[in-house]
């Protein structure tokens, strides 16, 4: 009786035809999941806009003082039923878990996340900072003219920065941040979803921002007053 298989080679050109499909298809597979995982990080910022506007509406307007991770004991009663909007998908784990550099998650006294603040918005001014840093300009209210431009929280390797014109773009290879280097404008600017970040604003409004846009956005009262040039960028932002 006759037995019909394939030969050697005709298995070889099937696993071959196999492997080519899987080569184009990883790479796009893998940009629709970053894809996903950026969707994912625009709808917890928005989220955090409907809890800080939840909690301005029951506080008369009240101000809510965002010093370094305290903004999230202030939220905290509206998102103790949703913990996971305290970490984009993509900074999930913290240093000591395994999480590096931009993709890492901060954690503070206890707490973690991978979101932060504009440490300028605060119903007081700090007292303890370099001279350097504008006293007055701190934002104290959220009802102030050009609040669509003012942000309020977004992708963060801290809880907070108080971001300057002046600060430089970090450079790739950056594995860890510290609030020590006082160049705050690193913390934001982090590469997990393709040169862009979402970003919340004083108007609660939520949209997606270019790495080299966070220069142009008003940070504190004074930021930029002179209408300076950007800062000169590393070749990993030329492609942005």
């Amino acid at each position: 009786m006759n037995r019909k298989a394939f030969t050697l080679v005709e298995l070889l050109v099937v696993i071959a035809i196999i492997a080519l499909l899987m080569s184009i298809l990883m790479p796009a597979l893998g940009k629709v999941r970053r894809q996903a995982r950026a969707v994912v990080c625009l709808s917890n910022v928005r989220q955090w806009g409907n809890f800080f506007a939840l909690f301005l509406n029951e506080n008369e307007g009240g101000f809510v003082d965002l010093e370094f991770h305290k903004w999230m004991d202030v939220l905290s009663p509206y998102t103790e039923k949703c913990p996971e909007i305290y970490f984009c998908p993509m900074a999930i784990k913290t240093a000591d878990e395994g999480g590096k550099g931009a993709f890492a998650a901060w954690e503070e006294d206890g707490m973690t996340g991978s979101y932060g603040t504009n440490y300028w918005i605060r119903d007081k001014a700090y007292p303890y900072i370099p001279p350097e840093y504008p006293a007055d300009g701190w934002w104290k209210s959220f009802d102030v003219k050009g609040a669509g431009n003012v942000p309020v929280l977004a992708d963060c390797a801290l809880a907070s920065g108080l971001p300057l014109h002046s600060d430089p773009p970090p450079e790739p290879e950056k594995s860890n941040y510290k609030y020590e280097d006082m160049q705050c404008m690193q913390y934001f600017c982090l590469n997990r979803h393709e040169g862009k970040i979402g970003v919340l604003f004083m108007d609660l409004s939520v949209r997606k921002i270019g790495l080299k846009e966070l220069w142009d956005l008003d940070w504190h009262k004074n930021f930029n007053p002179d209408n300076d040039p950007p800062p000169e960028w590393p070749d990993w932002m030329n492609r942005f």
